[in-house]
């Protein structure tokens, strides 16, 4: 392939890579950005040793590493980086004046920084490494700490970071299930652990990946509750999932596959809430199901099946304020439907 042909694929995979990364499909993204870095190794050396060969080369290098770190793969993640600051750093060589270029430089050597920083930090809490570090810690503590740290990453807004832990802490907590299958509580953190990596994909955008963990978590908690049938924790357990999937579905636009989703949970609350109907916590929970079974109704355009929900949430509400009236939250709550309510009647 000739130069100018080589830059115009080049250029189009680019493109539709941006375009799959805005959509949240990561995995396609990656897949054409490494496309376009296999189309300019054909150019000759002359070629790719030109500036705008390797400008283009190492802004591949970048789309690559964000995308592997947006996935947390942080070792991969860190060589397509290492590759992009070399690339640029032999650009600044040629043009020495240049403010522009040695500005990337320094902005790809600080983003290597983050990565081996935070690949650090995941070997500091596995407790292994190098000569002089502190004694390994037990795999079930460091899957918890990695948890943990992967859920205040991403209240900060650090998804790539978090996701990273979250998929160490998966892969610690998945070699101790298999070790033991007949271990409930190992079992039940692998669930924790796809729930908590759905999350963070939903909120970077990637709604496969979402959904596919999410799914998997489902999958866990309902065969840990058909192993124990009168465990009302275990029911509950499946119906927090179900939420988590309804909520991935609704954010596809699949309003059926969220209805369904939700409507199961609700179903699984209202039969342990008949089965202990002092428990305010099941309540509350039945409740949080019909005001999200309201949101998806209204989003698919019947507002009449959205008031309805509203008005079965509001009861279980009362009932909540009625038990505990110092509960200023529960009025909130009761103040929030009461709006939605009205909301739905002005838009009929």
């Amino acid at each position: 392939m000739t130069t100018e042909p080589a830059f115009a694929a080049h250029a189009a995979l680019h493109a539709r890579g941006d375009a799959l990364r805005v959509q949240g499909d990561l995995t396609g993204a990656l897949a054409r950005y490494r496309e376009a870095g296999d189309l300019l190794p054909t150019l000759t050396e002359v070629e790719n040793a030109a500036p705008p060969a390797l400008a283009a080369r190492a802004l591949t290098q970048q789309r690559i590493g964000e995308m592997l770190i947006a996935q947390g793969d942080l070792a991969a993640a860190l060589d397509a980086l290492r590759a992009e600051l070399e690339l640029r750093r032999r650009l600044t060589a040629a043009d020495a004046d240049d403010a522009g270029k040695r500005d990337a430089v320094a902005r790809v050597a600080a983003r290597v920084a983050e990565v081996l920083v935070l690949k650090s930090a995941i070997a500091t809490i596995q407790g292994g490494g190098s000569a002089g570090a502190p004694a390994r810690r037990r795999p079930s503590e460091a899957s918890w700490t990695l948890s943990a740290v992967a859920g205040a990453l991403e209240a900060q807004g650090n998804l790539g970071g978090a996701l990273a832990l979250y998929r160490e802490g998966l892969a610690i907590r998945r070699r101790l299930a298999a070790q033991n299958p007949d271990n409930v509580a190992w079992a039940l953190d692998v669930s924790w652990s796809l729930t908590g990596l759905g999350g963070a994909l939903m909120a970077r955008g990637d709604l496969d990946g979402a959904s596919e963990s999410l799914g998997e978590a489902l999958a866990i908690r309902r065969a840990l509750a058909a192993r124990d049938p009168d465990n009302a924790q275990r029911r509950l357990d499946v119906s927090w999932s179900l939420m988590a999937v309804g909520n991935a579905l609704a954010e596809r636009r699949d309003h059926a596959g969220a209805l369904a989703a939700l409507r199961e949970a609700l179903a699984i609350r209202r039969a342990l809430l008949a089965a202990d109907p002092e428990s305010d916590g099941v309540r509350c929970d039945a409740a949080a199901s019909l005001t999200r079974i309201a949101d998806v109704l209204a989003a698919a355009g019947d507002r009449a099946g959205a008031t309805a929900a509203c008005r079965d949430a509001r009861a279980l509400v009362q009932e909540l304020v009625a038990h505990a009236p110092q509960r200023a939250e529960w009025r909130e709550d009761l103040a929030a439907i009461d709006e939605r309510i009205a909301e739905l009647a002005r838009a009929a």
